[in-house]
């Protein structure tokens, strides 16, 4: 009898630690509008948390989302998987940045961050607006 609870104890050990192993990573997730903008994009991504000024051209592509499932960081901490979802679906630039904090599984506070994907025709025109690149 003392063996099918040692059993029952290391099997119930194995699939606690298997939950916190998977669980308390970050994800992060894309939803494109339309057809993607084309190949994925290989330079850096500008984020930002304002919109684009007129007169800089540019295609939306869709949404991009990161959640962290653990801790208490903060929602810039999730910036570089927002931008890394954007470069999946061809978006040169992540803009209305929002974000804040919820309860997850393992966390009364974890991040979260969403933002609109876009790409934008002149990146240049990006330098000085409020935002950074990741």
């Amino acid at each position: 009898m003392r063996s099918i609870w040692k059993r029952v104890r290391v099997a119930t050990l194995a699939v606690a630690m298997l939950i916190l192993v998977t669980g308390c990573s970050a994800k992060s997730s894309s939803r494109v509008i339309g057809p993607a903008a084309g190949p994925t994009w290989e330079g850096s991504v500008f984020v930002s948390q304002a919109t684009i000024p007129a007169g800089i051209e540019y295609k939306e592509i869709g949404s991009v989302k990161a959640n962290a499932r653990v801790g208490y960081g903060s929602v810039e901490s999730l910036y570089p998987l927002l931008a890394a979802e954007a470069k999946k679906i061809g978006a040169n630039a992540v803009i209305n940045a929002k974000g804040g904090h919820r309860v997850s599984a393992f966390s009364w506070a974890a991040a979260y961050v969403s933002g609109t994907a876009i790409k934008v025709k002149n990146p240049e025109k990006l330098q000085g607006l409020s935002g950074s690149y990741y």
